[in-house]
């Protein structure tokens, strides 16, 4: 009986060695973000007063945007990524759309909708949260068409050399009274791509990629959300006028005064100023 329980016990020694070291359990995450304008959520069909210097009123057309690299915090302070769930609809390659438009009242979208980004992390305790705004470098530069979602919609891109818009953001200021533009866009994307056919990746990285990275050194996903605020993006910028020549709102271009704003509160560099700390993502 010695012997055999001796063998046993080296047979459960080998087959644990051959095994390995114990993986740690995955543990899956939700972060849930929202779409306000203040202290309201963001609504189609809705009239929002009192936006941007002047104090001006809208209604939204559409909200839509990427996120992507999304990181959680661990107790140390270090970034672990999130690996996103591919639903073949809102994620896939580590890229999510966020849709906050469901094609009713003034919105110009689709009636389908999604507020959140769903994955996997190592099972610990995390404490904040990183994520950029955009389409990553490697993926930016694709026929739409072709692409697999959410990266399929051709709405949410420019022509290839440019890539897709990190946000599509679309208001309606017709309700505002005289004033100068019917409307008020927000296209954040890579610019100076070089030379070349527009229906054409660029030939090298473009040098200004506009994708910018939010940190939160306290978030909770289980109980937090990540709020984008129209009206803190908008508030130096006067959404009833438009620089001439331009198309209405900021497109990113360089030369583009409506940017100016917008850019300083997306916190991204702009016409050789340096970026300033964001002021229009919070969390609640």
């Amino acid at each position: 009986m010695t012997n055999l329980n001796g063998i046993i016990a080296s047979l459960t020694l080998v087959a644990a060695v051959a095994a390995g070291p114990a993986v740690a359990a995955d543990q899956t995450v939700t972060i849930r973000f929202a779409a306000h304008s203040g202290g309201d959520a963001l609504a189609c069909g809705r009239t929002y007063e009192g936006v941007g210097a002047t104090k001006a009123a809208m209604r939204l057309q559409d909200f839509r945007i990427y996120v992507s690299a999304v990181r959680l915090v661990d107790e140390k302070g270090r970034e672990v990524p999130v690996r996103m769930t591919d639903d073949g609809i809102w994620q896939d390659g580590g890229v999510a759309l966020l849709d906050f438009e469901n094609a009713t009242g003034n919105c110009n979208g689709n009636a389908a909708t999604n507020n959140v980004v769903k994955g996997k992390v190592p099972s610990g305790r995390y404490r904040g949260l990183v994520f950029d705004l955009g389409v990553p470098m490697a993926l930016n530069h694709q026929d739409p068409t072709m692409a697999k979602a959410p990266l399929n919609v051709s709405a949410l891109s420019w022509p290839w050399r440019a890539g897709y818009k990190h946000t599509t953001i679309d208001i309606d200021t017709s309700s505002a009274g005289k004033h100068d533009a019917a409307g008020f866009s927000i296209h954040i994307g890579a610019t100076d791509c070089g030379e070349g056919p527009m229906r054409a990746p660029p030939s090298a990285p473009c040098s200004t990629q506009n994708r910018p990275t939010y940190r939160f050194e306290a978030f909770n996903a289980a109980s937090q959300t990540v709020v984008l605020d129209l009206a803190a993006l908008l508030a130096e910028t006067d959404i009833t006028v438009n620089m001439p020549k331009t198309p209405a709102g900021c497109m990113s271009g360089p030369n583009d005064d409506d940017c100016v704003g917008v850019m300083r509160r997306v916190g991204l560099p702009f016409r050789n100023q340096a970026a300033k700390a964001q002021a229009w993502v919070r969390v609640e």
